[in-house]
């Protein structure tokens, strides 16, 4: 079976993306000179059912990888305390 991936891409205002050459500041400031910065992140899956964008990074990633997990199949899946305690969390999430 085909592994599926949904790459996270940054985009500049007027749509055009923002290659990984283009380096940031960990507030987003551009520190590349010819970049006018980032606006928006899209992830898109190679499901063909799935894709988010918006303008914060770490909830696409976030989101991202939730959708990657609904693919992984059971002998895919992390064993051990890890999975244990991911299982076992007592937050709202």
């Amino acid at each position: 079976m085909a592994r599926h991936r949904a790459p996270l891409i940054a985009h500049h205002k007027d749509g055009s993306q923002c290659p990984p050459s283009h380096k940031h500041t960990t507030s987003g400031k551009p520190l590349h000179p010819d970049c006018p910065g980032r606006y928006l992140f899209e992830s898109v899956c190679t499901c063909g059912t799935w894709k988010l964008s918006g303008g914060i990074k770490s909830y696409i990633n976030d989101e991202r990888k939730r959708h990657l997990a609904t693919h992984r199949t059971a002998d895919e899946l992390p064993q051990g305390p890890a999975a244990l305690r991911r299982l076992l969390r007592l937050d709202a999430s």
